[in-house]
């Protein structure tokens, strides 16, 4: 190479190092045009095409370098980033073997080969590689980052964490492994600590929007709405287009309460992704709870692809699509929840009322009571044989088939039926009798916000003329503990099925509950119930209400602040003085 040559790469170098691509291909070019056969000339080209995104011109370059100096690992290196920018996976774990096959001690070959292996779904390999680098080289921030994402997509996401806090111990301010912490940390349920690492992944990083869009998703988890939505749209200042800042953004909002504005943001959602499953069924929610009901209705369908653990039963025989039922076997599928269950079963009779022979399948739980209340010509519990029926309907796509509005809301009640049971000895004698439910399922991760601690009830055990009865079918271990120390009789720990609840329930003056299955269940049986509802309310409750559409029986006592039941608690205190004067008075 002459000084000539020579002079000019450096410069064309120094040019590199500045980040002043123009000027580096300038150069180059020069070089090149007096003698094409310089491979660190074609190579440094390709480095500043590559930089200003001229892929197919840097892959030219590339080549040409790695012909002229095929033994040159950096330069198989180099290529292979081309190659990965122009959607060539393949090729570029060719090139990066390549360069492996040169130097095998080159810690960014083997975590530029674990990357690509990982977007070809080869994990095992990428594992392997990314490892490799590590060994080479243990202070690689970004193969400790992506060692970490590696981790967690493999479900060990404890080791996962640990990889991301020795990547942010490395390099504090290295930004995608704050935000990669701050989302495995929000999976591990530690959502203190998630919010802790978003914060500084917004700090090292405060132009990228998956960091805001990450440290929402933990103040939505907390849940602290209004510091999500402020994230998601910090997110989307940077990124209009980032269309799952907009789907949250829009839940949020829900959440809060403002469902015109989240079906706006939603709408933007569609707009970028019109098949967009999450961004159609969180639409259908916000339509509901804004009392939109036949919008929502149609919309609704889309749970089927949205809701995580729920598949679309495949049946030989059609699905009903509101045509004549006179004749003919229809069998009524329940999905979702046990509540969800209580509340939709009123339309099983409106079916056999349209000539429909209609069996209804449905949990076992739920089969001796739904039995006994005859809504339908035959039950079946889940799981077990099905009849010969001609047509089938998911039973939460009734509401929409029978055009459900708020004006023809089927309110009549009771519709569930059963015997009251007979209560322990000397417990019923001139008190009111009030069965309390304080918590949901403990597997329902959104049945959390909806719950409370059963210390959150003592205010009313001190009441006098009351006899509190617990209904609550599944007890924490704390509450065990907790139940035994209070004037409160258990009957739930002894409940098999919903039968036995309906009875204990049909003895009660009055059922106080959190948004739970037997809240569903007091009101289908038209029983006083009073339900204590989060400040982030099911979709069902709709909003600023303290009656229900759905039980005329049933008064909501809303939450002002999330997790805060205090006043809620005041709330029904007052509310029991009211509801015992009557029985007071000489």
């Amino acid at each position: 190479m002459s000084n000539a040559v020579h002079s000019k790469l450096q410069q064309a170098l120094s040019c590199f190092r500045d980040q002043d691509f123009a000027g580096t291909e300038s150069l180059c070019r020069t070089i090149l045009a007096a003698d094409d056969a310089q491979p660190d000339a074609w190579h440094l080209l390709g480095l500043a095409l590559l930089h200003r995104n001229e892929i197919a011109a840097s892959i030219d370059a590339f080549m040409n370098a790695v012909e002229q100096a095929p033994g040159i690992a950096a330069f198989h290196i180099n290529f292979a980033s081309a190659l990965t920018a122009a959607g060539r996976p393949g090729d570029a774990v060719a090139a990066l073997r390549r360069a492996l096959s040169l130097d095998d001690a080159e810690p960014d070959a083997h975590f530029n080969l674990g990357n690509t292996l990982l977007s070809l779904g080869r994990s095992d390999e990428a594992l392997r590689s990314i490892e490799k680098a590590l060994a080479l080289a243990p202070e690689h921030v970004a193969a400790r980052n992506n060692l970490g994402h590696l981790l967690r997509q493999r479900g060990d996401l404890e080791a996962a964490i640990e990889q991301f806090r020795q990547a942010t111990a490395l390099d504090n301010g290295y930004a995608p492994a704050w935000s990669n912490l701050c989302g495995a940390l929000l999976e591990a349920g530690q959502t203190a600590a998630a919010i802790d690492a978003g914060r500084q992944a917004t700090l090292a990083d405060p132009d990228n929007a998956e960091g805001h869009y990450n440290l929402g998703n933990a103040f939505a988890a907390s849940p602290i709405m209004a510091e999500a939505a402020a994230c998601y749209r910090r997110a989307l200042q940077i990124d209009r287009r980032y269309t799952d800042a907009w789907v949250n953004l829009g839940v949020a909002l829900q959440n809060l309460g403002e469902c015109e504005t989240a079906l706006a943001a939603l709408d933007q959602a569609l707009a970028l992704h019109p098949d967009l499953p999450q961004a159609q069924w969180n639409k259908a929610i916000a339509l509901l709870l804004s009392g939109r009901l036949r919008d929502g209705w149609a919309l609704y369908e889309w749970r089927w692809r949205a809701v995580a653990g729920l598949t679309l039963p495949t049946l030989k025989q059609p699905r009903w699509d509101g045509a004549p039922l006179e004749g003919r076997r229809l069998l009524v599928i329940a999905e979702q929840g046990l509540g969800d269950t209580v509340q939709f079963v009123r339309y099983a009779p409106m079916l056999r009322a349209l000539g429909a022979d209609v069996t209804l399948e449905c949990p076992a739980a739920l089969k001796t009571l739904l039995e006994r209340s005859k809504v339908a010509d035959r039950v079946i519990a889940s799981g077990g044989p099905r009849p010969d029926v001609d047509i089938w309907t998911p039973l939460m796509s009734l509401p929409g088939l029978f055009r459900t509005d708020m004006a023809s809301v089927l309110a009549e009640c009771p519709y569930l039926s059963a015997e009251p049971m007979a209560l322990p000895a000397g417990s019923d004698g001139g008190v009111i009798k009030v069965g309390i439910v304080w918590r949901g399922s403990l597997t329902n991760h959104r049945g959390r916000f909806r719950s409370c601690a059963l210390s959150a009830f003592e205010p009313l055990t001190v009441m006098p003329g009351l006899r509190l009865f617990s209904l609550q079918t599944e007890l924490a271990p704390e509450d065990a503990d907790r139940l035994a120390s209070l004037d409160v009789i258990d009957l739930g720990g002894g409940f098999r099925d919903f039968a036995e609840s309906a009875a204990a329930v049909q003895a009660m003056d009055l059922v106080i509950s959190v948004d739970t299955a037997m809240a569903h269940l007091a009101g289908a049986l038209g029983k006083p119930v009073w339900t204590l509802l989060s400040a982030m309310p099911d979709w069902r409750w709709f909003l600023d209400r303290e009656d229900s559409p759905w039980y005329p029986t049933m008064r909501l006592f809303r939450q002002q602040r999330v997790s805060d039941w205090t006043q809620v608690v005041e709330d029904v205190s007052a509310a029991l003085l009211a509801f015992k004067q009557p029985r007071l008075v000489p």
